[in-house]
């Protein structure tokens, strides 16, 4: 990278030397010394194998070479300009694509939500969105930030928490009338539609004073799609887990209620994952942010308090 900085360095006092005819009218106009740029032309004549200009105490011209390299001269710096305004640019204005990698069931709603309220800000940007419920290889994939549910399982990423996720249990009424009453004692008896990696096995509840139990839960149904148990809980499969954020709509519709109102799952972090480095296109912390504002509103999230000052 030097090395192509110093060439165009090079190029550049060439292109002022001969548009000035004369090293000294060059070194005034660079703000440097004469030997300094009679330095820099020998460097750029042993780089490119020839001679650029014949120069004594009394004359100063190019050479045919040197007269050719003068009128490409100014091309190649201007595109090597309008390159790095261009690249700058992105480091500054949410441009460009961004590519993200985000859970199904939080895709289908406020992650949806998150980025057209950041295309609505920024009518520029180009959004891909890819949505998935397994591990990712996020280098492969060629995504710039990953929406993680639960902790973030590569250690290469980097990883920011964006806050905590509130979950309930819920059924639906024809499956309460059924089963009768749900309680803390015979929830393992009661089936249950299970959501694989999260809810399935023993889960712990947690009641207003932090208390926890542990419950062995009955999952006749095992999906790995959030929105397909959720379905399933809707057509009176099994009580179910969902975030608030999923539920409440239904619930207050009242083709869904609250079961064991006094205890929740316990909560589940919401990460963001992004590739190791120092430097982040603006698209990315522009989507971030507009991601956190949406989940901000969101009924049971507890957003993670930020620094200004973090990377």
């Amino acid at each position: 990278m030097k090395r192509a900085h110093d060439r165009l360095d090079l190029l550049g006092t060439f292109v002022r030397i001969g548009e000035s005819g004369s090293l000294s009218k060059a070194a005034r106009v660079l703000g440097t010394t004469q030997p300094t740029v009679s330095r820099r032309l020998l460097e750029l004549e042993r780089l490119l194998g020839c001679k650029l200009a014949t120069r004594s105490t009394a004359s100063f011209s190019l050479t045919d070479e040197g007269r050719s390299l003068l009128a490409e001269a100014h091309d190649l710096i201007d595109r090597w300009s309008g390159l790095s305004d261009r690249l700058s640019g992105a480091q500054s204005r949410p441009e460009g694509t961004l590519r993200v990698i985000g859970p199904s069931g939080w895709g289908a709603g406020f992650l949806t939500d998150a980025i057209t309220d950041l295309r609505a800000s920024h009518p520029a940007l180009r959004v891909e969105m890819t949505l998935t419920d397994r591990v990712v290889d996020l280098a492969a994939s060629g995504a710039e930030c990953w929406v993680c549910v639960g902790p973030v399982p590569d250690p290469g990423l980097v990883s920011r928490k964006l806050g905590t996720m509130e979950r309930v249990l819920i059924a639906a009424p024809s499956l309460l009338k059924r089963t009768g009453p749900v309680t803390v004692k015979n929830l393992p008896s009661v089936p249950f539609v299970g959501l694989a990696r999260y809810v399935i096995g023993t889960v712990r509840l947690f009641d207003k004073a932090g208390r926890g139990r542990s419950v062995e839960l009955d999952t006749p149904i095992r999906m790995d799609s959030l929105l397909a148990t959720y379905r399933a809980v809707l057509n009176g499969a099994g009580v179910g887990a969902a975030s608030p954020w999923l539920c409440h709509a239904d619930i207050q519709a009242g083709r869904l209620k609250r079961v064991l109102p006094n205890w929740w799952l316990e909560p589940i972090d919401v990460h963001i994952a992004l590739p190791p480095g120092v430097y982040r296109p603006a698209r990315v912390s522009a989507f971030i942010e507009a991601l956190r504002r949406r989940m901000g509103t969101i009924p049971g999230f507890r957003p993670e308090a930020w620094s200004a000052s973090r990377p």
